[in-house]
């Protein structure tokens, strides 16, 4: 059976059926989801802080060998790396502030924080992003005598340093902390350019090889910044997740003994990342439900769905 066309609905008024959602383990699994984010959130907190503390020591040398080699792609990488410190510094005070507990005015949590600070951080990319590209098309016109044994030196300790910060913030994969590691990826990328940049003019002397491999650095930042925009306003529009189809989520509730019908369905994530849904269910006898609503249960589980808010209906109410 065809999932009905979906209809207007708000979140809150989904969530009123909520008593009929969820079964007598519920309130167990809730318990520990919250235990595991609790103690990942100490790991992103160390990860974080980690890759701050390096990404602070480093960028203060690398604008000082850039303004000495008078290197752009240095002076570039410099610059993202002091944009990587005001990102994590943004990404730590997110996930710190994201990890108050919830309360009867903020009922999901301050789990939106991490979401805000990665549309923060995807914004800063492009600004850099520009930043770089104008710089270097300035250079392309007339470009300077760039010291390529300095800029070469600094770019592979750079590089160095951006994989320790790269180590410290993987298996990490909220979007808070995803948006950092595109800074930082960011960051390594231009070190590389640096590097290239250096060599090339080491060997042959080309100075403009320098602000052309500035340009590529700013694509791809530019590309980074684009994916967290669109990720971070999807998430906060409330759009369904690329993970999960809501045509499949119908059909696989559907395929089920005793139900007739699915409608008014809604699937979104939640601010600890987990998914989540609401939906009216049709059958035909209410004695089914209890039956029924485990099944159900399990079955969205299986598409990646863990919090599901249902409301029962006869079929003849349609």
């Amino acid at each position: 059976m065809a999932c009905p066309p979906l209809t207007e609905q708000t979140h809150a008024q989904a969530h009123e059926h909520a008593a009929h959602a969820h079964g007598p383990d519920h309130n167990h699994s809730s318990h520990d989801h919250s235990h595991h984010d609790h103690s990942h959130s100490h790991g992103h907190h160390h990860g974080l802080n980690g890759a701050l503390a390096l990404t602070a020591v480093f960028a203060l040398v690398e604008l000082a060998g850039g303004l000495i080699a008078d290197s752009l792609a240095l002076l570039a990488d410099a610059g993202h790396m002091f944009s990587d410190i005001i990102a994590l510094s943004l990404a730590v005070m997110a996930g710190r502030i994201a990890s108050r507990p919830a309360h009867a005015g903020m009922s999901y949590g301050y789990g939106r924080a991490r979401v805000l600070a990665a549309q923060a951080n995807g914004l800063g990319l492009w600004l850099l992003a520009g930043w770089i590209s104008w710089e270097a098309f300035g250079r392309l016109a007339a470009p300077p005598v760039v010291s390529g044994g300095i800029v070469l030196v600094i770019a592979t300790l750079g590089l160095l340093i951006n994989l320790a910060s790269m180590f410290l913030l993987r298996n990490q994969h909220d979007l808070n902390t995803r948006a950092a590691y595109w800074h930082v990826l960011g960051d390594a990328l231009g070190s590389v350019a640096a590097m290239i940049a250096g060599a090339v003019i080491l060997l042959t002397g080309w100075n403009p090889i320098d602000p052309l491999l500035s340009f590529l650095v700013a694509a791809i930042l530019a590309w980074g910044g684009w994916r967290l925009l669109r990720e971070t306003t999807l998430q906060l529009m409330d759009s369904v997740p690329d993970v999960v189809k809501t045509d499949e989520v119908c059909e696989a509730m559907q395929a089920l003994r005793h139900v007739e019908g699915v409608h008014h369905i809604h699937i979104w994530t939640l601010p600890n990342g987990t998914l989540a849904m609401s939906a009216h269910v049709q059958l035909n006898d209410m004695l089914q439900w209890p039956e029924l609503l485990p099944a159900i249960q399990n079955r969205v589980a299986e598409l990646g769905i863990t919090h599901a808010t249902l409301q029962p209906e006869l079929t003849c109410c349609d």
